[in-house]
């Protein structure tokens, strides 16, 4: 090779990105962090997202949709749909219409779209021949619309975290035309530390230091594929946590029958199917029934729940106040018999608590720098992936306005 030529390929090497990458379309990593409450980065170090914040822009904190669970928050931050729209309205669900009982410990109903409205984003993308791929999240599994992410992997608890993060950039170093666009991450360190410890555990710190060094795990695969600032990171959670102890417990069957109802969804939440005949004997014994108690019929739940048009949403739903818990007689002399632990956490309450409330950060080409915007809910997250991602939103509940501030 001439001298002319070796020197035309050392500026070439200059320019282009390590990975070779010089075609990367426009690409989210959406990163996951189950129970992930607003403020835990100032619980323990989390140096990992303190950068992204620093270089891009984060909320206030993150407000959930009701109820604040795993299912239906992570399905509404991917369709911008609210739980009481595209009907994953629990992490347990009765369809009255077909008497099936959809709950995260049924893989055959997870994996079943018939349970999944909405369009989520790994649909739009490959409806406009991209490619999406999931490294776990809630409805991934199911052929909605008929379409599956290209690249995916089922929920296993046991996958090793960082086996998680290898094998997303992994799927960055696939050639253009397979290499996917969106894809998306899950880590469920924080939430499980949360609930058997409560939030302000040293379990919860100790997961939180974990959970900061998947990301930089991450950060730093992109860096030496000098994708650092060609690829958009965005971190959520789904929820966040409350501390809660045995003796702030409201037990349902001092107040009914249990005979009377099928109870669908408890703790803090209630969803109640009334035998026939018994809605209306289940709802005034319940409505005053203790004052950390607050229960409606489905038509009249509080207007910004968005939590009354879907038909999976049980005829009596109750919430109890952040703190407390709503349990079962025999659970509750099962906890004390075998002297668990009194501390721990629990979510669902009414998304106002503040202790409910998640993170969103989000960093990359697309997203304003240095930036802190007031809190937003988790609806609008959708509009935002769609517009960076060039691909047509599907109709949903969030605003695009809420979008636009988030990107440049």
């Amino acid at each position: 090779m001439s001298r002319l030529a070796w020197a035309f390929l050392a500026a070439l090497l200059l320019v282009l990105p390590a990975s070779g990458q010089a075609d990367l379309d426009p690409t989210v990593i959406l990163v996951s962090f189950d129970g992930w409450r607003w403020d835990y980065h100032t619980k323990a170090p989390a140096p990992n997202l303190r950068s992204l914040m620093a270089r891009g822009v984060r909320a206030e904190n993150l407000i959930p949709s009701f109820p604040p669970k795993t299912f239906p928050n992570h399905y509404t931050i991917v369709t911008g749909l609210y739980p009481g729209h595209h009907g994953i309205v629990a992490n347990t669900i009765k369809d009255r219409a077909t008497g099936r009982t959809f709950a995260m410990t049924k893989p055959e109903e997870v994996r079943d779209a018939m349970w999944w409205g909405g369009e989520p984003v790994w649909v739009a993308v490959q409806r406009q021949r991209q490619a999406a791929a999931s490294m776990f999240w809630p409805g991934s599994e199911a052929p909605i619309g008929g379409v599956l992410p290209r690249y995916s992997k089922a929920y296993d608890a046991s996958y090793p975290p960082n086996d998680r993060v290898d094998q997303v950039l992994r799927w960055l170093d696939l050639p253009a035309s397979e290499r996917p666009t969106f894809v998306t991450l899950y880590f469920s360190d924080t939430d499980t530390a949360g609930h058997d410890d409560g939030p302000d555990s040293q379990a919860v710190r100790d997961a939180i230091v974990r959970a900061d060094g998947y990301l930089g795990r991450l950060l730093r695969g992109l860096e030496r594929r000098a994708l650092a600032d060609r690829v958009n990171i965005v971190v959520v959670s789904d929820h966040g946590m409350a501390a809660v102890t045995t003796d702030r417990v409201v037990v349902l069957d001092d107040y009914i029958s249990l005979e009377d109802v099928e109870v669908v969804d408890i703790n803090p939440t209630i969803g109640l199917f009334p035998k026939a005949g018994k809605e209306d004997q289940v709802y005034r014994a319940l409505r005053k029934a203790h004052p950390r108690l607050h229960v409606y019929r489905r038509d009249a739940t509080p207007e910004s729940w968005h939590y009354r048009d879907h038909p999976r949403i049980p005829p009596i739903v109750g919430v109890v106040d952040e703190g407390w818990q709503v349990l079962r007689r025999h659970t509750m002399t099962d906890i004390l018999a075998r002297r668990l632990r009194p501390a721990g956490g629990q979510h669902g309450y009414d998304p106002a608590a503040m202790s409910m409330r998640g993170v969103f950060v989000a960093a990359g080409p697309a997203f304003t720098r240095g930036v802190d915007v007031r809190a937003f809910e988790n609806v609008h997250i959708y509009n935002a992936l769609a517009q960076i991602l060039r691909v047509t939103p599907a109709s949903n509940d969030g605003d695009p306005a809420v979008a636009r501030a988030l990107l440049r």
